[in-house]
């Protein structure tokens, strides 16, 4: 199973689990769901998966390097005591990096997709950005230093990852006995909220007690109902876009700030921190993450029937083709996987276009649709 990514084969279980609780609050008679952002969230989801496909091997590479030749302790993987404290240590580093992501200007411009849904459901868990994991890896190498073994650290890395699928709901409401100890749906909202009392809260990834120590942590109120969303509002389907919003305002700003120490160290600041002759450059966008906000009208292009069956159906036949890909990437040679990556998110691309209304991408379907068959076939 080495020349194959088993991630890919996680994306038709994810999709049946999000279909699930669609049709579940539907049922109930809730509509939490808006067909754009769906398919806009798993298009961020394909274009991570894809960037993971591509560098993991070689950044679980470092993390093995260390083990095997900087390690200070050994650990016995047949050891319960091993598995117990790795569990521990390894929500440690990802409260560390989860953090950081969140309070350094240039790092919240890697983590901030994840964020920019203005709806909360499953199909938001699938939303991250393509560039979070060339920085995040770093905060677990000192694992491999302590002397946790590879398939310790893969096995809870990848539990870590599908205990925070479920927490991605409004269907699930507060849990008695386990709030502020673990991650529940009650603690994760809170998160996603940019209500100002939720703002950088509840960063815990399985656990919540790093929260509870460092002062991160704030219970979901009754009171104070989530909205969703970033302060500074997206507006695009684009996952481009949305993967480079935060990024393009700091380089905009490092052009047209005076002060040269700004200019690079603006990238360094406290997320959401811009220079003062930079702030009324479109008072729409001058308001600060730290700040939240709150509730406002959500972005929401209206486009006819025949374009959404167009583009359900486009994307149907993209994430089929992803999860080959995904499936196949280690044993793809490196020209394959460059093509293969840009067909893929070029699709995602123009499917978000035509959501969006737009058909200046319409001719060249001609082209695409025939290419992306052709790569399939060329696969199997």
């Amino acid at each position: 199973m080495t020349d194959y990514n088993i991630n890919g084969l996680a994306i038709p279980l994810f999709i049946v689990l999000m279909t699930l609780e669609y049709l579940f609050l539907r049922f109930q008679g809730n509509t939490l769901h808006r067909y754009n952002d769906s398919v806009a969230s798993i298009s961020m989801g394909l274009c991570l998966l894809i960037s993971d496909a591509l560098l993991k091997a070689y950044t679980f590479a470092a993390f093995v390097y260390l083990w095997q030749h900087h390690r200070l302790f050994d650990f016995e993987i047949q050891e319960p005591i091993t598995w117990l404290i790795f569990f521990v240590a390894l929500d440690l580093c990802y409260y560390g990096f989860h953090r950081v992501a969140h309070e350094i200007n240039v790092l919240w411009g890697a983590h901030v997709g994840h964020h920019q849904s203005e709806e909360y459901n499953l199909t938001t868990a699938l939303r991250q950005s393509a560039f979070q994991y060339g920085f995040s890896w770093v905060f677990y190498l000192p694992l491999a230093i302590l002397g946790c073994p590879p398939s310790v650290f893969l096995v809870l890395f990848i539990l870590l990852k599908v205990y925070q699928f479920w927490l991605h709901t409004q269907v699930i409401q507060r849990i008695p006995m386990i709030e502020g100890i673990f991650s529940t749906p009650s603690s994760h909202r809170v998160h996603h909220a940019k209500n100002p009392i939720y703002i950088d809260r509840n960063y815990g990834g399985t656990l919540v007690i790093w929260d509870r120590l460092f002062g991160t942590w704030q219970p979901e109120l009754i009171n104070q109902p989530c909205h969703y969303g970033t302060t500074r509002p997206l507006d695009t389907l684009n996952p481009i876009k949305a993967n480079f919003q935060h990024w393009l305002m700091l380089g905009k700003d490092s052009v047209h700030t005076s002060l040269w120490r700004n200019k690079i160290g603006l990238w360094f600041q406290p997320t959401g921190w811009r220079p003062e002759d930079c702030r009324d450059n479109g008072a729409r966008h001058s308001t600060l993450q730290k700040t939240g906000t709150t509730e406002r009208e959500k972005y929401d292009p209206q486009v006819s029937t025949r374009i959404k069956i167009y583009c359900g159906l486009s994307f149907a036949c993209i994430v089929i083709v992803s999860v080959m890909f995904i499936f196949m990437a280690p044993s793809l040679r490196g020209v394959t996987l460059a093509m293969g990556s840009m067909i893929i998110v070029y699709g995602l691309v123009v499917v978000n276009d035509f959501m969006e209304g737009h058909k200046r991408l319409a001719l060249m379907e001609l082209v695409r649709v025939p290419l992306t068959l052709w790569f399939a076939t060329s696969m199997i």
